[in-house]
């Protein structure tokens, strides 16, 4: 037995289990983008609606409205237009050859999984950097492909993919400025392009932002750490480095920072000088008739009307219970499948054994993680960035959420698909601290290991969306009904999948 889980280990760490990572997530990415109805739950309409927009635009600098752009908000204000401004090239090339959407439309949702995989290639590299071994990182990431979200996102138009791998690329890139400054070899040129970069990432989708100041934040204090506590000898370096640079070097630097400056400002510091909101709200740009076209927005305004109405008193008025239904709800909509527009997309609750599964690492997790903390975090810089950029994306969104909530009382902002960007972060500290746990244990790691594979391939990735699905969700094409019908009846037979309802009180689904 233990020759069996050595050569189990063995396998999981190498780089052909690591290629089979990849080449599994493809295939489920591309069954969601072959398969699933246009459009799909995640503003995929939202998003082609705009990359089409943009289509009629050389420059991203939109000082009014567009024509026939109400359904889409104050699209002139919106802070996060850049993946929808790039997306129109690919755009405008296929609808020179093509003209049917649906053959546009998926060909766009393969370039979206190209981002999220090569997202994935990325937050490898992040995860073997803060010292997981391969073995573990190999399992993060198959575990994290079979999160029933992650193919679904990747496999449909979303800035989300883009922001994805972008996210690691900045992680990484933060990781390289860190090192720099920690040997005290600060580089105007690595820091000058770093900032650039993250203000270029905030406009993908402005949600980075709180991740962006998390790193600055950490790379500051790794400054003044490193720098005997004066952050003017910092500086110092960064000048003396400065004129040491050509003059064609300065000239480079100055444009990397201040074109994405000026770009970032014509959107985010008008807005916030404007409007006093980084996304203002959409009625105080355009009229109120105009943003009754954009449903988001109706449905709040419609929402806080109600409230007004009843005297302002909201469902929760404990704001400690809050945080709570934010974790459930979170959890929730990382596994759970939601129909297309036929059903007005209807959700359909979690398969039990992958969910349970994940609930369990998470507590375990967390729990280890306590335990272990000052043995895993001590002398790991990269890990406490981790950490950093963490905490503040999750005080961020959780922030925004509950100010939703206070304005329309209705849970909103609670898509697990908001948590993907960070996701890998708190899974290699929970893991790690899990891993510290079973130390001494080799063969039960690798048991470990089995079954929490073992869970979550049952019922996990795609086959919550095959298993949950039927014919309406389905792309009006035959042969992809005929292939998904076979499919859920052969998944059916090997997976638990419990019911499609549940009536018991400790579930909230329904």
């Amino acid at each position: 037995m233990s020759k069996v889980l050595a050569r189990f280990n063995e396998y999981l760490r190498s780089n052909k289990f690591y290629r089979l990572i990849l080449i599994v997530f493809v295939i489920e990415a591309s069954w969601i983008a072959l398969s699933a109805k246009y459009p799909q739950a995640f503003d995929e309409n939202f998003h082609f609606g705009l990359i089409k927009i943009y289509a009629h635009y050389w420059l991203p600098f939109l000082t009014t409205q567009p024509p026939h752009a109400d359904a889409y908000g104050a699209v002139a204000r919106d802070p996060s237009y850049l993946y929808h401004y790039l997306m129109s090239f690919p755009y405008r090339l296929i609808n020179l050859f093509v003209k049917g959407q649906t053959v546009q439309v998926i060909i766009l949702r393969f370039i979206n999984i190209g981002f999220f995989a090569f997202g994935l290639v990325l937050f490898r590299k992040i995860l073997l950097k803060v010292g997981t071994s391969k073995a573990l990182t190999n399992l993060i990431l198959t575990l994290f492909i079979f999160i029933p979200i992650v193919p679904q996102l990747a496999g449909q138009i979303s800035y989300d993919n883009l922001l994805f791998s972008l996210t690691a690329a900045m992680i990484l890139f933060g990781f390289k400025v860190m090192d720099e400054i920690k040997s005290r070899r600060a580089s105007i040129l690595s820091i000058t392009l770093f900032l650039g970069s993250g203000l270029l990432v905030s406009l993908v989708k402005y949600a980075f932002l709180p991740i962006f100041a998390g790193l600055l934040l950490f790379l500051i204090g790794v400054a003044y750490h490193y720098n005997h506590k004066k952050l003017k000898n910092f500086f110092s370096q960064l000048i003396k480095n400065w004129h040491r640079q050509s003059n064609f070097v300065k000239l480079g630097l100055v444009l990397a920072f201040m074109v994405p400056l000026g770009m970032f400002c014509q959107r985010d510091l008008v807005n916030l000088v404007a409007y006093h909101s980084i996304e203002p709200n959409c009625s105080e740009v355009l009229s109120v008739k105009s943003c009754m076209a954009y449903s988001p927005w109706a449905y709040n305004y419609k929402k806080h009307a109600e409230l007004i109405a009843k005297g302002g008193s909201s469902i929760l008025g404990n704001p400690i219970v809050y945080p709570f239904q934010w974790l459930y709800w979170m959890w929730y909509r990382l596994f759970f499948a939601v129909n297309g527009p036929e059903s007005h997309f209807k959700n359909y609750p979690p398969l039990p054994l992958p969910s349970a599964a994940a609930l369990v690492l998470i507590v375990g997790g967390i729990a280890a993680l306590i335990r272990w903390r000052r043995k895993l975090f001590k002398g790991n810089l990269r890990l406490k960035l981790l950490l950093t950029v963490t905490a503040t994306y999750l005080i961020a969104l959780m922030g925004q959420g509950y100010y939703t909530y206070r304005y329309t009382d209705v849970l909103e902002n609670m898509n697990g698909r908001y948590l993907i960007p960070i996701m890998l972060f708190g899974a290699v500290m929970c893991a790690q601290a899990i891993s510290l746990t079973l130390r001494r244990q080799q063969n039960r790691k690798v048991v470990f290991a089995v079954m929490a594979l073992f869970l979550f391939l049952e019922g996990g990735g795609v086959f919550t969306f095959i298993l949950r699905s039927n014919a309406s969700w389905d792309i009006n094409n035959k042969t992809v009904v005929t292939i998904n019908n076979t499919a859920r009846k052969a998944v059916q037979l090997v997976v638990v999948s419990g019911p499609k309802s549940y009536s018991s009180k400790l579930w909230f689904f329904n």
